[in-house]
């Protein structure tokens, strides 16, 4: 340990006996005995990797000490604000001495020489500064002294298999861990705030026992082993840059076993915890080419498009379904719904989409169903017309093209359609004709019978009523935004009723991946925000923005980030994934209150 700063009081001698000699003044410092000393575990780091400050108070008249404060530091990062804290107590010939030292870890993010300033503290009400500390972070590989490149002990890279994409285009991102000959991994837990600004983030199906395999780095033997694996597929063109991921492992400096993952599921010895981070990656997305005379739906990839109506016959007042299915590998999540050139007299309802998304090896395949209800409003016979969709193949560069027939339909006139009432099973029943039950008129005022007044009214409420929902349905087939927003909640439930219906079976990982998709899907449509590319951090920022009450905001920003994490160190039972699904749905009803 190498001492930085400390402060003693015996320096200050002369000036205490020069203030007991004037009349009223302070002697504060003539009665405090401590010392004050900061200190690193290392002054040369390098880059993504985690080092400790330690501030340490000690004395034997110490009553009341506070938190230090560590200022922002250029270049280095502070891991938490609330720092690890130990103390201990000596008598040596009666006289008796408290330790406190308070432990925070850093670590470093830019290259160059930086200034730890003063930790400042508080010591029985008096405010009392650390010197500062001077360290070195140097990069990966840097050439030392001696001419030799220098690797840390232990670090973190993330891999990527294209550099120049296209938008839409799926790129697989590995986090690599590399570490020395000797040193065993026990754990490995990712933490919340790898931001993919700009990105769609799928993670891939987990490794379960990460592999190890020997390599040989500027001379010298590592172990490396792929931890994680995600399909990242860009949202936009131009230069997007993936931040630092940061991971928490478990090491034991002396190896127990060969296997150098042996302990994976915890074995006795002592053991520490270091968490690093990986470099920052940039990534130049480019322009994706337009499509000639072509529809376009944002799909990339192998997919297969087709489309089809429910039935080709129909009556005036009755509504068409229209379904599009997109299958394949590719960016299933962010393919958007095809705009087709409709017959006139149509009347268009919001359109609905689901999508079954598969996670195995290193692509994302599935299908995306998008659902439209179309209502004819006119007799006659009409075609919905042909469409080429375009669909481009990140392999050739060019586009693939998918052509949808044209679908013709029958509209007949409605007649007495609206009279009639079908069961399940085909049948009809007509309404009966020809019956009456004659009564003899009484002496009473029809005026003061209540049915009277009934019949009269509910005319004009159900007018009310139907001139509300007309206007209702009409706007939710031309306002998006307002079909987001109104549908949200219902979509959430969907999501988590789903959610309920799999928490026997399926593994944890997909049961908190469906709840951040209810709650993270049912705030970004009611702020009318895009899903796609928007990272869990810039929605909490768009929810500080909002009336949200405090609460909410907290429980918000702990669910999200309890989603995002869950999947790599799954704890709990059943019990408490059901607890989670109704903790969110009472969540969003709260919310939906407030909206």
């Amino acid at each position: 340990m190498r001492r930085i700063g400390s402060s003693l009081a015996a320096r200050f001698g002369i000036l205490s006996l020069i203030l007991l000699l004037i009349p009223f003044g302070r002697i504060t410092l003539a009665q405090q005995d401590f010392q004050l000393e900061a200190t690193v575990s290392e002054n040369k780091i390098f880059i993504g990797e985690q080092f400790n400050l330690r501030v340490e108070v000690s004395g034997s008249s110490m009553r009341d000490v506070s938190l230090p404060v560590v200022p922002d530091i250029e270049g280095i990062g502070l891991l938490s604000q609330m720092p690890s804290r130990s103390s201990s107590i000596s008598i040596v010939n009666g006289r008796t001495t408290t330790s406190t030292t308070y432990s925070y870890g850093l670590i470093a993010r830019e290259k160059g020489f930086f200034t730890i300033p003063p930790v400042t503290i508080e010591i029985d009400g008096q405010e009392y500064r650390t010197e500062s500390i001077q360290v070195e972070v140097i990069e990966k590989g840097q050439l030392s002294s001696d001419g030799n490149r220098q690797l840390p002990e232990i670090f973190l890279e993330v891999e990527i298999d294209e550099q120049n994409p296209v938008p839409g285009q799926q790129i697989v991102a590995s986090v690599q861990l590399f570490f020395k000959q000797g040193i065993e991994v026990t754990s490995f837990q990712p933490n919340a705030g790898w931001r993919t600004d700009g990105f769609w983030k799928e993670e891939l199906q987990n490794i379960r026992q990460p592999q190890a395999e020997s390599v040989i780095l500027e001379g010298v033997r590592f172990r490396t082993a792929t931890l994680i694996r995600y399909a990242l597929f860009p949202t936009r063109s131009g230069e997007l840059t993936l931040s630092e991921f940061p991971l928490n492992v478990g090491i034991r400096t002396q190896s127990a076993r060969n296997d150098p993952f042996g302990s994976f599921f915890g074995s006795a010895g002592s053991q520490r915890r270091v968490t690093l981070e990986s470099e920052p990656i940039t990534i130049d997305v480019r322009d994706i080419p337009s499509a000639p005379n072509a529809l376009s739906m944002n799909a990339v990839g192998d997919l297969s498009i087709e489309r089809t109506l429910a039935t080709d016959n129909v009556m005036v007042g009755e509504t068409l379904e229209l379904t599009t299915r997109v299958n394949g590998e590719g960016n299933i999540p962010l393919v958007r719904k095809p705009e087709y050139n409709f017959p006139d007299n149509l009347e268009l309802y919001t359109p609905q989409e689901s999508s079954n998304i598969e996670r195995r090896g290193l692509t994302i395949s599935g299908e995306k169903v998008f659902t439209e209800l179309l209502a004819p409003r006119a007799p006659g016979d009409y075609e919905i017309p042909a469409e080429r969709i375009a669909v481009f193949d990140p392999g050739s560069g060019n586009y693939d093209f998918v052509n949808l027939p044209a679908l013709r339909y029958t509209v007949h006139p409605g007649g007495n359609v609206q009279n009639a009432v079908s069961y399940s099973d085909g049948s009809q029943i007509q309404p009966v004709t020809g019956l009456a039950v004659w009564h003899e008129a009484t002496s009473e005022s029809i005026f003061s019978r209540f049915w009277f007044w009934l019949l009269f009214i509910i005319p004009f409420a159900g007018l009310i009523v139907a001139i509300r929902k007309k206007r209702l349905l009409m706007k939710l087939s031309t306002d998006k935004e307002f079909a987001r927003a109104h549908r949200a909640a219902d979509l959430a439930h969907e999501r988590l009723e789903y959610a309920r219906s799999i928490v026997d079976e399926a593994a944890p990982k997909e049961i908190y991946n469906i709840l951040h998709k209810a709650l993270f899907g049912y705030l970004t449509d009611k702020f009318h925000l895009p899903e796609a590319g928007l990272s869990d951090q810039e929605l909490i920022q768009e929810v500080r923005k909002s009336e949200i009450e405090e609460a909410q905001q907290s429980q918000i920003k702990k669910m999200l980030d309890k989603c995002a994490t869950i999947s790599f160190a799954p704890s709990g039972d059943r019990t408490d994934y059901r607890s989670d699904i109704i903790r969110t749905e009472k969540l969003i009803s709260e919310l939906n209150e407030q909206l």
